[in-house]
Order: C-alpha cells, then sequence, then structure tokens
C-alpha cells in the first residue's frame, strides 16, 4: 500500500514539471518575439541612419555650375583649368547663345557618378560601390578641389597617356599640370583622331 502514495507522488511532480516546462517554453516564445522586435528595430534605425548618410544638396549657384560644367568636359578643364569665370563665359557664349548643346548642372547621371567613383581611390573609401555617396563626395569635397566626373580620358587620364608613350613625349612635350592649349590638351586631340583608332592605352598603372 505504500507503493501507491509514491506514484501519486511521483504524478505530481510529473504534472508539476510539465506545467513548469510549459511555462518556460511560452516565456522562450516571449522572448523570440521581443528579440526579433529589437531586431527589426535596430535595422530600421540602421537603414534610417543609412538614407540620411546619404543625404545632399545639388549646388545651382553660377560657381558652381560652372565648375560642373568643367568637370564634365575633358576639353574645357583643358582650356580653362579652375577657372569658373572663364568656363562660365564659354557656356554662354557658345551653349546659351549659341549652337552647343552642352550640359552645365551638376546633377550627375549614374555614369558620371560611377566614373567619378572609379577615378579616385579616396572616393571608393568613402562610397565603396554606392553611387549617392559618390554624389554626396562630390557636392561636399570633390567640387571643393576641382575634382573631374567625366568618363575617361579625363586630365589624369591623358597625362598617363603621355608618360606611357616616348613618341607622344617627343611630339607633344611633357608639360602636363599647364592648363591651355600645350601638352594635354594635343594628347586630347592625338587621342581623338589616333590613339583610339590604333587601341593605345591611356589607362593609368
Amino acid at each position: 500500500m505504500a507503493a501507491v502514495p509514491m506514484l501519486a507522488g511521483v504524478g505530481l511532480m510529473m504534472v508539476c514539471c510539465s506545467s513548469l516546462s510549459a511555462f518556460m517554453m511560452m516565456g522562450d516564445g516571449d522572448d523570440d518575439k521581443k528579440k526579433k522586435k529589437d531586431d527589426k528595430k535596430k535595422k530600421k534605425d540602421s537603414d534610417d541612419d543609412s538614407d540620411s548618410d546619404e543625404t545632399f544638396t545639388i549646388p545651382t549657384d553660377d560657381d558652381s555650375t560652372a565648375e560642373c560644367y568643367a568637370a564634365r568636359y575633358t576639353d574645357l578643364r583643358l582650356a580653362f583649368g579652375t577657372d569658373k569665370a572663364a568656363a562660365g563665359s564659354h557656356y554662354t557664349t557658345y551653349t546659351t547663345n549659341g549652337a552647343e548643346t552642352r550640359d552645365n548642372s551638376c546633377t550627375l547621371s549614374d555614369a558620371e557618378a560611377q566614373c567619378y567613383l572609379d577615378r579616385y581611390p579616396a572616393v571608393q573609401a568613402y562610397a565603396g560601390t554606392n553611387l549617392k555617396l559618390a554624389r554626396k563626395h562630390y557636392y561636399e569635397v570633390g567640387m571643393g578641389v576641382n575634382n573631374d566626373f567625366v568618363c575617361p580620358p579625363g586630365v589624369k587620364e591623358l597625362k598617363c597617356y603621355g608618360e606611357r608613350y616616348p613618341d607622344l613625349q617627343n611630339a607633344f612635350g611633357t608639360d602636363y599640370d599647364t592648363p591651355g592649349f600645350g601638352t594635354t590638351y594635343k594628347l586630347n586631340q592625338h587621342w581623338a583622331n589616333h590613339g583610339k583608332g590604333e587601341n593605345r592605352d591611356f589607362s593609368c598603372p
């Protein structure tokens, strides 16, 4: 007869343990829901931070559009360097009042943003592969130091073009940094008229 109470006690313990297990499992479920909710909130906060990091203002003042005009066209950067007044005057004469249809806006296309990103290692370090961040870098940093977003060849690549070929150095000299119609301007003409057809290389090491 003594065995009966023991069995009853065991049964009570099993019921008790089962209830505790169920309670703990319910608790785990609540914890999982809370964790998922927290993770979702963190992701949203992270996305919001990312979006705010990508914000920028496209400048429209005369100095900025003159700089963007030169940064978009290699021949203009070569001819005028960083002279915004000369670049702005060229736009007024040949596009506003002339037959050319060049663009002086500071809105970078995807292709231009990609070329800007590809040209400058500092931009790659800042933006990775994000074209919005590449644009942000241009507006907040690159424009101030006269970086170009024209697709190659730009001034940087034309200098490499000249340095790569001794015959071009003999023909046009090695004064790559002086604005105007000298060495680098002539290299640009050579590339367009001859070098491209000859499969020459303007890439930089």
